[in-house]
């Protein structure tokens, strides 16, 4: 099926049933899908068609989902666009993405009236909650639009549905192309390993302008036929007494969440929850199992990537015994058989190793990305006769069981997002006093796979400028998750015979991170 043919076959069987919990208000199986019909309907009056490619940058939200859906229905390529970033990295999304036009609230507006200028391709900035020269009400657009069934397309499963930028080593973010079946069969996938019932309350925090809250949470739970619980934002002291709020007995969350729901102060009422199962990757080993008992309930570990959402979880529960020692789990299942998805790990030339071998993950299914937008050499880089080459070290055990070990590419991952050094780098060395610079992720604390982001920099010489100016030009110029958390000034280098830098040798110094940290107070 393609996304349009599943969500009017799970409409069809569930109209009276409640989909979407988002704050108070509660939306039908069928008002869910009236409402994308009049989403779609108000993009084909702008010319909006099979192809075409259409940005949302929103906040978690019930609009977020009617025009992702909407613009599926259509043919029509979503473009989301992470609502942290600056307008450099907004006008980059834009232009390499070819994107139409865009949904967006009055939060971003003054950011987008400073680019519009400069992307010819974009003819629509379509604003929630108000609106200015240029733009159009997003409220008076749809009221003009029909709620009847938009007409019906030829949409393959393998056509794409999805662009998602991620950051990997070079300085630009990739747009992983992703197609109909990509979401369709991981969400079956999902909700198949993790035994989602028709009676389950999914909740999630996760924003949707990434892969997870769109492969998992929604596409899982109108797999299962179930109720989706969308929770604006994350906040560790309320997660829990929102899932007692909403009654949700599956909770979707990142890596980073479940060290952060761990710290929070031990409370009596910790057990006392509705929830089951909470599925997440990057969980700490060391507190894994007393995690599970505190809190009473069950984790699901997982491992994915954009370019293949469908990969490593924890087993269903029944399928096989769970292991003492958690690692990132076994090749995710899918009902149909014919559907195969196979995870190993191989050595430098794609062989497979013997299990406890240490070398790359590595996935192939029909699932995975169609490719990099416009970039064909990274695809036939990153996949290869259908594999795709994750970049991240790990083995399996005699049971096939798999565990993660740590990353080969030059990318940091922070906060569940995947960040470029060289990114960073490149903004830090257009500091007029800064003559170069080296970014690398250090120890967070938050799990395994989590780091911190930390730079080290060479001034001009005669330069005058403190660690702190250097930050503050970050945060003009990067997303507030990209801004080093560390930052230290050096007069030299560890470089090859070539000049390269050896990041790998400033990794390996003891990092004293009582030092040089340069937090803001809203909490980066």
């Amino acid at each position: 099926m393609n996304v349009r043919e599943f969500l009017e076959d799970r409409v069809s069987k569930n109209e009276k049933k409640t989909y979407l919990h988002f704050q108070d208000r509660e939306v039908t199986y069928s008002d869910f899908d009236r409402q994308i019909n009049r989403t779609a309907n108000g993009l084909r009056s702008l010319g909006l068609g099979k192809g075409n490619h259409f940005a949302i940058m929103l906040p978690n939200s019930p609009e977020f989902l009617y025009t992702w859906f909407g613009l599926n229905k259509l043919g029509a390529v979503e473009v989301p666009v992470n609502i942290q970033l600056k307008e450099a990295e907004v006008q980059y999304i834009l232009e390499h993405s070819e994107a139409r036009g865009i949904v967006t609230n009055t939060n971003h507006l003054s950011l987008l009236k400073n680019i519009m200028g400069s992307l010819p391709s974009l003819e629509h900035v379509i604003v929630i909650g108000g609106t200015s020269g240029g733009t159009i009400s997003y409220a008076n657009w749809l009221d003009s639009s029909s709620d009847n069934t938009p007409p019906t397309y030829s949409i393959s499963e393998t056509d794409p549905a999805l662009i998602i930028y991620t950051s990997g080593t070079t300085g630009r973010p990739k747009g992983v192309l992703l197609s109909h079946r990509t979401l369709v069969e991981t969400g079956v996938s999902w909700a198949f390993t993790v035994g989602a019932r028709s009676s389950d309350r999914i909740m999630t925090p996760m924003p949707l302008f990434h892969a997870n809250a769109q492969v998992y949470s929604t596409m899982g739970s109108l797999a299962a036929s179930a109720s989706l619980i969308l929770i604006e934002k994350f906040s560790r002291s309320s997660i829990l007494e929102q899932a007692r709020h909403y009654r949700a007995n599956r909770l979707v969350l990142g890596a980073p969440i479940i060290p952060m729901v761990w710290s929070r102060p031990p409370q009596d009422e910790d057990a006392d929850n509705p929830v089951e199962v909470i599925q997440a990757g990057g969980v700490p080993q060391e507190y894994f199992h007393d995690f599970e008992n505190r809190f009473k309930v069950r984790v699901q570990s997982l491992y994915s990537l954009t370019e293949s959402p469908t990969c490593i979880m924890g087993p269903r529960e029944g399928s096989r015994p769970r292991k003492i020692t958690p690692g990132i789990g076994y090749p995710m299942e899918h009902p149909d058989r014919n559907f195969v998805n196979e995870v190993m790990i191989a050595d430098e030339e794609g062989q497979e190793v013997p299990h406890g071998t240490e070398g790359e993950i590595v996935v192939r299914n029909p699932a995975t990305m169609i490719g990099y937008y416009k970039d064909a050499e990274k695809t036939a880089e990153t996949k290869r006769e259908g594999w795709i080459h994750t970049g991240d070290r790990g083995y399996q055990d005699h049971d096939g069981y798999f565990f993660f070990v740590g990353r080969s590419k030059d990318v940091i991952r922070r906060r569940a997002e995947l960040i470029s050094p060289a990114e960073i780098e490149e903004a830090i060395n257009r500091h007029p006093a800064v003559q170069d610079s080296a970014v690398v992720g250090v120890p967070s604390g938050l799990g395994t796979a989590e780091e911190e982001i930390k730079a080290y920099v060479i001034l001009e010489p005669g330069a005058a400028v403190t660690p702190q100016e250097i930050v503050d030009w970050c945060y003009k110029n990067l997303a507030d998750f990209k801004v080093p958390r560390y930052l230290e000034f050096r007069d030299e280098f560890p470089r090859t015979a070539v000049g390269k830098i050896q990041k790998a040798a400033l990794k390996a110094e003891k990092q004293d991170l009582t030092e040089g940290c340069y937090d803001r107070e809203d909490g980066v």
